[in-house]
């Protein structure tokens, strides 16, 4: 009744509706303190005490402050199994989860639980998404929890190794937050994490299937993006070992490409080499002879040894893939030292035989047949806008560079050979520099003749003026390429094989002649006054022919302009 009375007095509102004649009015008079049992009222931080002292501040606050205990302000925790009432199972894990922050994130939960409340299924409180999400998704899963139970999504960080599979588990559970989350994260590092999220992306996919557009957008993207920054992904770890799992059909669509973007065929064989042969880098992401976490949480890594599915033919579609008659002959002596187990004899064979098309003057007539043909284009090659393709006294040879430690001082790169005349001639290149006393980080370029067993034991190519450019990328819009050249005079022969400068650029100053994709391009060349000096000349032919003056003008095989003469006896008939 006290307590009755006392809520009447402080709000009228309380008033009894009974429509008696009682009057309500104020009073003043301070209400007792309801009775919280013996240790409360004696106590000087109770409940009642605090509300009777009651001021107001100089602003008009109340002041009023809670004395009840220190109760938890933690947020809840999927790890935390406390209040739990719905169970998740993704593969062999059991998760103690909350129905509430789930179906408020989750459509897929949302209609879930409401369909087994419908059907009043006491015992059923808990989702198995063991067939729901495909297997490559489930380590995963916890990513998308954090997300879920985040107060603050938009800080959420999730690592480019997941995030495709986090994309996939938003769309397949409906979460759209973290599917747009996912997007944004995809679309801000899609330059430079393609490989990882190709590889995300066939760990998941199903040949035949339609992923949906979303999905299939970025598989299309990254494939065409690997294809024209395919060497510069190979120079980071991470992005190599994401290449080097790939399956061998998808593979395929990228190595096939004319605008792959290598500076030479052999930088394709290495790959491919490293794909059949198992040989991952042992560098991680991490660092030097760390390994690659990925995948984790008891997820089976495929092997870049053989994907699921795939088989010989699978390999041997690999190696075709490989452009033989544009490889160095270093890499092809070693391409035939593999022996059966890594190099079919078909394969082999049709390496011989594109190589011969392409090295043997008829090679071309006699085997153009056999529908090796394709194998005999090259490469797009790697030039700034606008520069001239290589005349046949010009050699062009093209390296990348990520960094300075990229090559070690003394460490020698070297074009393709190519006939001149008779002389044979390639670029020598030092990344970092000779190592006879140059300063550290100069380009080093040279020009050297590649002696050939035709050639008489004191061969001599006297008098040679060459040039060596290296070529600049234009900067900006409107600005065109420009070239940094040397040109020298020297005679080629046995002891004196090649001829440049140690200090072709100064160190730091290669920055200036990198292209966009870290490429460094040099064009070797003779002089055309010089020519004549190209060839091998013994004395007799020196002396000219001489034979006598034909009497009569030479005609074509092909054009018979003559008509055989029919036999006399039918004229006469």
């Amino acid at each position: 009744l006290a307590q009755a009375s006392f809520k009447r007095k402080i709000s009228p509102s309380l008033a009894p509706m009974d429509g008696s004649d009682e009057e309500d009015h104020w009073d003043n008079s301070a209400p007792p303190a309801p009775y919280l049992g013996p240790e409360a009222s004696s106590s000087e931080n109770s409940v009642g005490a605090n509300m009777t002292n009651v001021s107001a501040g100089p602003k008009g606050a109340l002041g009023l402050s809670f004395s009840g205990g220190s109760g938890s302000m933690t947020s809840l925790s999927w790890r935390d199994a406390r209040f739990s009432d719905w169970t998740v199972q993704v593969g062999e894990k059991f998760y103690h989860l909350h129905a509430f922050l789930l179906a408020r994130a989750s459509l897929f939960f949302e209609s879930h639980m409401s369909i087994a409340a419908r059907a009043e299924q006491g015992n059923a409180k808990g989702s198995d998404l063991t067939e729901v999400l495909p297997t490559s998704c489930h380590s995963a899963f916890e990513d998308a929890l954090d997300f879920m139970y985040s107060e603050n999504q938009a800080a959420f960080e999730a690592p480019a190794s997941k995030a495709l599979l986090l994309l996939k588990i938003a769309d397949i559970l409906q979460i759209s937050s973290l599917f747009e989350a996912m997007g944004r994260r995809i679309e801000a590092a899609f330059e430079d994490t393609a490989p990882l999220l190709l590889e995300q992306y066939c760990r998941f996919h199903i040949p035949g299937t339609d992923d949906g557009a979303a999905l299939r957008q970025i598989r299309d993207g990254a494939v065409d993006l690997i294809v024209r920054k395919f060497q510069p992904f190979l120079t980071n770890a991470e992005m190599k070992t994401a290449l080097l799992r790939l399956p061998a059909r998808v593979l395929v669509e990228i190595l096939q490409a004319d605008e792959l973007l290598v500076a030479s065929e052999d930088v394709v064989f290495d790959f491919v080499l490293s794909r059949l042969h198992g040989e991952l880098e042992s560098d991680g992401p991490n660092g030097p002879n760390e390994k690659d976490p990925r995948p984790s949480d008891g997820e089976k890594a495929s092997t870049p040894e053989r994907q699921d599915g795939e088989d010989s033919d699978d390999e041997e579609a690999l190696w075709d893939q490989v452009r033989w008659a544009f490889l160095s002959s270093t890499k092809f002596a070693q391409a035939l030292a593999l022996g059966n187990s890594l190099l079919k004899p078909e394969v082999t064979q049709r390496a011989l035989t594109v190589r011969t098309t392409r090295f043997d003057l008829g090679g071309a007539e006699a085997f153009g047949s056999m529908g090796y043909m394709n194998s005999l284009v090259p490469r797009r090659p790697i030039l700034p806008p606008g520069v001239p393709p290589p005349t046949s006294t010009e050699i062009d040879f093209c390296f990348h560079y990520a960094h300075s430690e990229q090559y070690a001082c003394g460490e020698a790169l070297r074009s393709q050979p190519k006939r001149i005349g008779d002389v044979v001639l390639r670029v020598l290149v030092f990344p970092a520099g000779t190592d006879t006393g140059v300063a550290r980080g100069s380009l080093s370029v040279f020009l050297e003749a590649v002696p050939q067993p035709s050639w008489p034991r004191d061969w001599e190519f006297a008098n040679i003026r060459y040039g060596i450019a290296c070529i600049r990328w234009p900067s900006g819009s409107g600005e065109t390429w420009a070239a940094k050249k040397k040109s020298d005079l020297w005679t080629f022969k046995a002891n004196r094989l090649d001829r440049g400068w140690h200090d072709f650029l100064a160190p730091g100053e290669i920055h200036r002649y990198l292209g966009p994709d870290g490429f460094v391009c040099i064009r070797g060349s003779l002089e055309q006054e010089c020519l004549g000096r190209a060839f091998l000349l013994n004395q007799a032919s020196q002396a000219g022919y001489s034979g006598g003056v034909g009497d009569a003008a030479g005609s074509s095989a092909s054009r018979r302009s003559w008509v055989p003469r029919s036999h006399p006896m039918s004229e006469q008939q």
